[in-house]
Order: structure tokens, then C-alpha cells, then sequence
């Protein structure tokens, strides 16, 4: 019964394939695919085809990653979708199973899953040039596909068809493939990549002691270890993260307090795009000061905090041209501040701080392209109790991830299985709570999460709300701070 699937799948894919590993693999030649109806045999057939498919599995990494980072933005306090066609209630927050971005995310994971578990069942078995690390490459695309599942969704279905699994099965699922990853793989970059994912998965599933111990083992063998997703705006796929940020209308608008940090991924040239640092040694320290703190650890938690500080301060930074943003004056829904003089309120009552937005109309501005803080030795010195030392953690994790797609993990924020998916799996039925998104009852509503009041005549802003504050101050529920 399994052959339909495979050549279905294989009919969809292959052509597409070929075509991508063209100028990788010169055996396999788009000219002398013929046939558009390419069946399973023949593609599995064609000279390095483990190659092509490959190829084709870490485009789709990209792609998912596209949907994945844009959405989970818009959803969360970093970015407000002040002019675009993107979903217009995510910054609600307001989520339901019909929003077709629900249904684009979760088939983006889903196809990438399919496609890593296609590859190693039935391609790379076919095919003798396959190395360890091929599969291995593999193994960590199917495990990022179980963690975008594990961090932004209730629960998904496993497999094609299958029932819906809890967002913790999804988590463990991609242990399981990271660690099959790094013990098949010999390339020590791509084995501390997986090393850093672990510690990830074992992050948001609350297990302290792997956590700590996969972050330790990644600092270890590489302190500034650092993985870059590259696009390609000639072949594809392009950075649509950058797209939305560096548009003369502004698309998406960070919250003031985070505009320094904006845009992560300048525009460069007509062939070369921004990458997406979406693995970096950055989170194992932050885990690691987390742990700190659920011992109540605070002198070592800071003497941590120092070292990432140290790490970001060391990450390139370049000299850009932002005069294009306008911070909504050309087109928006919101007029944002955009001269250094402003003063910015993380919340009301709190004192105003200087430095956090930049001049636009200035020839250049800095712009930090790995990470960024407004955390200094002094604010990491001024830490006194615990709650105050994870407020700085989630404040550093909100910059140093800014524009990655992770903070609506870190809000407790997650999606529900599509609509879609209910009509087309029988194995699925309507009503059941993995058909609601979870969107933690400390979340403000009303676009709560992204508004301010900004006086342009006092160049002044206050936040609505500083939701790392709210966090911290909701350590106990379930949905956030998971060492805690």
C-alpha cells in the first residue's frame, strides 16, 4: 500500500529537485528530465538522487523556517504588522484554526518532515554515494521539524494522517532525531549544531539537568559556536524576514524599545541576502543562567550573564543605510518614533531610558546582524534576587532573538491544529482542546502586547506593557519559564 504515496509525493517533488541540485551534482542534469510525471523508480533510479533530495529537504528548511520566523513575530511582542497583507489578527493576539497561516506553518513543518523521513526510508538506501553525514543532515531537518512542531503548536499530527501527538511528543521525537544526528555525523560544526538543538529541545520540555548538560558540552567544544540559514534571492528562497523589515513602508514595526535592534538583516545586493543566525552559543548560555536561578544561584547566574554579554559585545556589527524606514510616515497604520533623542517607558510608572531608538535619517546606523542587547555589566551587577535576574535573562533572550521566531515560545503562546487538517484526517476531530490556540490568560489582549503611547512633541514613549516583567511575574504557570 505504500507505493501510491511515494510515487504521489515523489510526482510532486523530484522534477523540482532536480532542478535545485542542478548546480551541485552535475550527473543529474534538469535537460534529461522528460517526463514531468517522473515516478518514484525512476527518480530513485537517477545518479546521486540521495543528493537532489537532499538538496531539495534543506530548501524546504528554509521555506519552513520563512513561515515559521515571520508569523511567530507578528504574534508576539517584537513586531506589530503595521502594513502588509500578513495576517492582520495575530497582533491581537487573536488565533484560530481557520487563519490560513495556521495552516501554512503547520504544512511547511509537515512537508519537511516528510520529506527527511522520505529521504531516509526510500532514497538514501537506493543510493551508494550517501555518506553519514548525508543522513545525518537528514536526521537534524526531520528534528527541526518536530521542534518548530514542539514549540509552536499544541500538538500536530506525527506522521501523514496520524493522530494528533502532544507538543511534548514532538519535542522528545526530535531528541531522538538530533541525537541520531550527532552520533552518525563526523563534520564537528554540524555536531555541534545538533548538540545546541538538543539542549533546546530539553529547554522548552523543562529537563534542567540535559539542558544544562547540552549547553555545557556545545560552550565547551565551540563558545562562539554559530549556524547561519543562507538564502538565495537569485534561485531561491529569499530571507522574508528581510523583506518585511527593509520595505520603504515599514511592513513590520518593532515595539520602541526594541528599535535598535532593527533591522537584523539589512539589504545587500541583488544576489546576496542577510542569513538568519538560528543557532548560536548565545542560548546556551542563556540556559545555563536560567538553571542558575531555579537554584537560587544568583552570584553564579550573573558571573554567566557576563560571559554572554561578552559574546554578544563580541558579534559583528555593520554600518547601514536606514534612511528607506520611515517607522510608518510612509504608509502604516502607526507612527513610530524614529530619532535617538527619544526616550522610551518599558512600562507605565517606569523610568524613561535613552539610547534605544535610532536617528533614520542619519547617512548610517549600526545594525546587529547575530545579537544585541541593551544589557550592560552594570544592570547584570544591579541583580539582587531571582525574579530580577530572569527578567534580565528574558530580556536578553527577547534581543538576542529578535526577529528569529522565538519569542511566542517564550510567551506561552501556541497554535492549534488547522482546520484543514480536521476535514482531511480521519484520525482527528473537531472540538478536541488541540483545535484551540493556548494564548496564556496574562497575555493582554487588544494589541496589549505591541502598543505604547509615543509624544512627538516630548519625544517620549511609554510601552503598554513590558511582558518580560509579566513573565517573570507568572513563573508558575505552566505555559513559560520552564526551569521554574
Amino acid at each position: 500500500m505504500r507505493r501510491p504515496t511515494l510515487m504521489r509525493a515523489t510526482r510532486l517533488l523530484a522534477p523540482t529537485l532536480a532542478v535545485i541540485a542542478a548546480g551541485a551534482c552535475n550527473a543529474f542534469s534538469p535537460t534529461e528530465v522528460r517526463n514531468p510525471n517522473l515516478t518514484d523508480e525512476q527518480f530513485l533510479a537517477t545518479p546521486a538522487a540521495g543528493a537532489s533530495w537532499l538538496r531539495g529537504t534543506q530548501r524546504q528548511f528554509l521555506l519552513t523556517l520563512n513561515t515559521v520566523v515571520q508569523n511567530g513575530e507578528i504574534i508576539s511582542d517584537n513586531y506589530f504588522n503595521n502594513y502588509t497583507t500578513n495576517n492582520q489578527q495575530f497582533d491581537q493576539p487573536v488565533i484560530t484554526y481557520l487563519d490560513p497561516e495556521v495552516t501554512s506553518i503547520q504544512n511547511a513543518i509537515a512537508r519537511l518532515r516528510y520529506m527527511a523521513t522520505f529521504g531516509l526510508d526510500s532514497v538514501f538506501p537506493r543510493d551508494p554515494q550517501v555518506t553519514a553525514n548525508d543522513k545525518a543532515d537528514l536526521y537534524f531537518n526531520r528534528g527541526m521539524a518536530n521542534l518548530f512542531a514542539g514549540e509552536a503548536y499544541v500538538g500536530l499530527p506525527g506522521v501523514a494522517n496520524g493522530e494528533v501527538i502532544t507538543w511534548q511528543a514532538h519535542l522528545n521525537n526530535a531528541i531522538a532525531d538530533f541525537t541520531q544526528a550527532r552520533t552518525l555525523s563526523t563534520d564537528a560544526a554540524a555536531r555541534n549544531s545538533y548538540t545546541l538543538e538538543l539542549a533546546r529541545a530539553y529547554y522548552r520540555l523543562g529537563n534542567r539537568a540535559k539542558a544544562v548538560e547540552e549547553a555545557t558540552a556545545l560552550l565547551t567544544a565551540s563558545p562562539q559556536f554559530l549556524r547561519n540559514a543562507t538564502f538565495d534571492p537569485v534561485n531561491g528562497p529569499n530571507n522574508a524576514m528581510q523583506g518585511v523589515l527593509t520595505s520603504s513602508v515599514n511592513n513590520f514595526q518593532p515595539l520602541p524599545r526594541l528599535d535598535f535592534l532593527d533591522p537584523k538583516y539589512p539589504n545587500r545586493s541583488a544576489t546576496t541576502q542577510s542569513p538568519i543566525a538560528f543557532a548560536k552559543a548565545e542560548e546556551a548560555h542563556l540556559i545555563l543562567a536560567e538553571a542558575l536561578l531555579a537554584e537560587n544561584n544568583i552570584t553564579g547566574a550573573k558571573d554567566r550573564l557576563k560571559l554572554l554579554l561578552t559574546l554578544v559585545n563580541a558579534r559583528p556589527t555593520e554600518q547601514i543605510d536606514s534612511r528607506i524606514q520611515q517607522r510608518g510616515r510612509a504608509g502604516g497604520k502607526i507612527i513610530y518614533p524614529n530619532t535617538a533623542d527619544t526616550r522610551v517607558a518599558f512600562a507605565p510608572g517606569e523610568p524613561f531610558v535613552d539610547g534605544l531608538v535610532l536617528t533614520r535619517s542619519l547617512p548610517t546606523v549600526k545594525a546587529f546582524t547575530v545579537s544585541g542587547t541593551s544589557v550592560t555589566t552594570a544592570r547584570i551587577d544591579a541583580i539582587t534576587t531571582v525574579d530580577d535576574g530572569l527578567y534580565v535573562v528574558y530580556l536578553m533572550r527577547q534581543e538576542i532573538f529578535i526577529a528569529e521566531g522565538r519569542r511566542m515560545a517564550d510567551l506561552g503562546i501556541r497554535m492549534p491544529v488547522a482546520r484543514t487538517e480536521i476535514i482531511a484526517n480521519s484520525k482527528t476531530k473537531d472540538g478536541e482542546p488541540y483545535t484551540k490556540a493556548i494564548i496564556p490568560s496574562f497575555i493582554p489582549p487588544s494589541l496589549g502586547m505591541d502598543g505604547f503611547t509615543y509624544d512627538q512633541a516630548a519625544k517620549t514613549v511609554v510601552i503598554k506593557a513590558d511582558m518580560n516583567r509579566v513573565l517573570v511575574q507568572n513563573k508558575a504557570s505552566t505555559d513559560v519559564l520552564p526551569f521554574h
